[in-house]
C-alpha cells in the first residue's frame, strides 16, 4: 500500500512541477528551464550520494542507452514546458499520462531495455479505453 501512496504522491507534485516548469519558460527560454531543473537534481542527488550515504561514484557496466535518460529529461522538460503554456497543465498531464501507457506497454509487451516482458491481456482493454476516453474528455471538452 506504501507504494502506491508514494506513486500517488509523485504523481501530485508532477502536476505541481508541470506548472513551475511552464512558469519558468516566462522567464528563461528552454536552455534555462532545463538548466535549473537538471542542474538543481544533480546538486541535490552529489550532496545525498556523497555527504549522506557516503557513496563513490562509478560510471560504467550499463548499457550505452542507460546513459540517454538525461537525454530523454532534457526533452521531456522542454516539451512538457512549453506545451503547458500552450494548452494547460490538466490537457499536457493528460495527454503525457497517454503517451507513457504506450510507451510502458510497448517497453513490457518485448521486454525493452533488460525489462522482463509481460505479455498484454485483453482484459487490459477496458482500463485502455477508459484513459482514452478520459484523454479525450479533458482536451476537447
Amino acid at each position: 500500500m506504501a507504494f502506491y501512496a508514494i506513486l500517488l504522491l509523485a504523481g501530485l507534485l508532477q502536476g505541481v512541477m508541470v506548472s513551475l516548469n511552464a512558469q519558468l519558460g516566462n522567464y528563461y527560454d528552454l536552455f534555462g528551464i532545463c538548466f535549473f531543473v537538471h542542474g538543481i537534481a544533480l546538486v541535490l542527488l552529489l550532496v545525498y550520494l556523497l555527504a549522506v550515504r557516503r557513496q563513490d561514484l562509478r560510471f560504467g557496466g550499463a548499457p550505452w542507452y542507460v546513459y540517454c535518460v538525461g537525454l530523454l529529461g532534457i526533452g521531456i522538460v522542454a516539451s512538457s514546458s512549453w506545451c503547458t503554456l500552450q494548452i494547460g497543465a490538466t490537457a499536457m498531464l493528460a495527454l503525457s499520462t497517454a503517451g507513457q501507457l504506450i510507451s510502458s506497454e510497448l517497453i513490457d509487451e518485448f521486454g525493452l531495455f533488460g525489462m522482463p516482458a509481460v505479455k498484454f491481456s485483453p482484459r487490459q482493454i477496458p482500463g485502455y479505453l477508459l484513459v482514452a476516453g478520459g484523454v479525450a474528455l479533458v482536451v476537447f471538452s
